[in-house]
């Protein structure tokens, strides 16, 4: 059975009774708190620090189900302080805040390991093991998790150390070249440059270069700034890594990590990564150049309301419907089931920002959605697409328990409906990419750029012995049709490599895992049953048994694989026919 493999810290933790209330009120103050004069963050800080864990009390004459929402209803409002927490760090703090939402959050993992290691805590999970029931099966999966998975306060300081320091050189976008080649140089303006020095971005230089071996040796140069900086970071992280997974009883950290995910060892990752191998032909120092010279696919230029009308037209389908509050707020049903309400704002980019997630039976969800003032291009619809499908998704989800409805069995299935729905509503909303678009280009090269980097990540952290399988330098021509120099700084141009590192594949896996369940099922009539099944998932089935059901037949991850890459085949497309409960 796949376990879960979620690569986040939960915080968890016991509220005083009168404390609870307090946060209630605090999560209700939606679209306007983190705007006011006055920062909140110093009183839910002061409060944060004052939390004492609940003592938990385990009746033997209650079932372990009544003794588990018990637990529920103790530690919900530490969910949602938890939530608001990172809700507040999507906007703009100062460093003060920072620092005390940063306080907060060492406060809290801290009771966390000590709460994990407590004798009521321990008698809880006993008891849980006794109960067959899906729901409790699965929360109990979750929770041991979170207790085999502590790391020391030393460990962790000195990992999140050198992944802060990685992070910091990886992420600056200086650019300063001495151009002593006078072939290399570019004209600003129409004139002719006698300047060696060039101080725009990376990208107007290789838009603006046309000599391709000048562009090649700059975006080279680029990718190895990091690389002199970063050795002693990444060092530390591989040993600490190494360390890990020895003491869990794993050759490398490579095999560990991924145990627990449906593609359970590095060999499966690698299978999928080279099924998904395509020699695009176009090199990373020449996309800029051929984006820029790419017409556009086209899209209706639309207001954020009047799309968000037509996505809720589609949702009907599913017996999602929305109720217009106002023009600010959105009150989501499914069937005669409260969902939540979604606020909407303006900014710049699309954003969707969770701030409270529905529990069954516990609470209501609360998610912002933001928009630019009109949804003018492909890419802004796209993106839009994703946030309803993510907010839907925290909405909908039809557990008794916060954390069954916020982690999944395995963090490389953790996404997989709303990527469905994205699909199934992209097909509904958008115009079909254009042969030879600027978005059909981009698409294309993101896939062979991520490809490549998940071949590296999972390369990094296996035994020396085994890296040998997969030569660098070989796959990165497998999937630009050029060679890279010195392919030994690839590791360095990354920050994903440090924090998800092996599981850096799960995302382009998510993806086409998603695309075959909606090509599978998208011709079956009640499509209700099957966003019930993949979505909602009342009934706490495994990742497993929902495969199974939506395609149709046991699926193992080696099957799963070759479907996927047979499905796709250019000769092999075909119409999908429904095998969704043998409709």
């Amino acid at each position: 059975m796949w376990h879960i493999q979620k690569s986040i810290l939960v915080l968890t933790a016991k509220f005083k009774a009168h404390l609870v209330g307090l946060f209630i009120v605090l999560t209700g103050l939606v679209n306007t708190a983190a705007y006011a004069a006055v920062s909140p963050i110093p009183l839910l800080v002061e409060q944060c620090l004052r939390f004492d864990f609940p003592t938990l009390a385990i009746d033997p004459s209650l079932d372990s189900k009544t003794n588990a929402i018990t637990l529920e209803r103790q530690l919900i409002g530490f969910f949602n302080i938890n939530d608001r927490i990172k809700y507040y760090r999507h906007f703009p703090l100062s460093y003060a805040d920072r620092e005390q939402l940063l306080q907060c959050q060492l406060y809290l993992a801290d009771e966390l390991a000590l709460y994990l290691n407590s004798v009521p805590f321990q008698s809880l999970q006993f008891s849980f093991a006794e109960n067959q029931q899906p729901q409790i099966s699965a929360l109990l999966s979750r929770i041991n998790y979170l207790s085999n998975n502590s790391m020391s306060p030393t460990h962790k300081a000195q990992l999140h150390t050198a992944q802060a320091a990685f992070k910091q050189e990886v992420s600056s976008q200086a650019l300063s070249l001495n151009i002593t080649d006078s072939n290399c140089r570019i004209s600003e303006a129409g004139t002719v440059s006698v300047s060696r020095g060039f101080n725009g971005t990376l990208a107007s230089y290789l838009i603006k270069q046309d000599n391709e071996q000048c562009r090649k040796r700059v975006w080279q140069a680029y990718q190895s700034r990091a690389s002199g900086k970063n050795k002693l970071a990444l060092t530390t992280i591989k040993q600490l890594r190494q360390q890990q997974a020895i003491q869990a009883g794993f050759a490398n950290y490579s095999e560990y990590r991924l145990q627990r995910q449906v593609l359970h060892s590095p060999e499966l990752v690698e299978q999928f990564l080279l099924t998904q191998t395509d020699n695009i032909a176009i090199a990373p120092w020449n996309i800029g150049s051929e984006l820029a010279n790419s017409p556009s696919t086209k899209v209706s230029n639309i207001a954020p309301k009047q799309w968000l009308v037509l996505v809720e037209k589609e949702l009907l389908a599913f017996e999602v419907r929305f109720d217009w509050i106002d023009n600010k707020i959105i009150r989501v049903w499914h069937r005669n089931r409260l969902l939540g309400d979604i606020y909407l704002s303006e900014s710049n980019k699309v954003a969707v920002k969770p701030i409270r997630q529905l529990v069954v039976g516990q609470q209501f969800g609360q998610i912002e959605l933001s928009f630019p003032t009109r949804l003018a291009n492909y890419q802004q619809q796209k993106q839009a697409i994703k946030a309803v499908s993510t907010a839907i998704k925290k909405l909908a989800k039809g557990q008794q328990f916060y954390l069954l409805n916020t982690i999944s069995q395995t963090d490389d299935t953790s996404n997989l409906d709303a990527l469905w729905l994205e699909y199934w509503l992209a097909d509904r909303l958008l115009p079909q990419i254009m042969e030879g678009s600027r978005e059909e280009l981009l698409q294309i090269y993101s896939k062979q750029l991520y490809v490549f980097r998940s071949k590296i990540a999972v390369n990094l952290y296996k035994a020396p012995q085994q890296k040998k399988l997969l030569d660098p330098h070989q796959q990165f021509y497998l999937s630009f049709g050029k060679f890279w120099d010195k392919t030994e700084d690839a590791p360095y141009t990354f920050s994903a490599i440090v924090y998800q590192g092996p599981l850096y594949y799960q995302k382009l896996w998510q993806q086409k895992v998603a695309e075959y369940i909606y090509h599978s099922t998208k011709n079956c009539q009640d499509q209700a049953a099957v966003f019930d099944m993949l979505v909602v998932n009342e009934a706490s089935n495994s990742i497993e048994t929902v495969l199974k059901m939506l395609l149709g037949s046991p699926v193992t991850a080696d099957s799963l694989i070759k479907r996927i890459k047979h499905a796709f085949d250019a000769q092999n497309k075909h119409a999908s026919s429904c095998t969704f409960l043998r409709q």
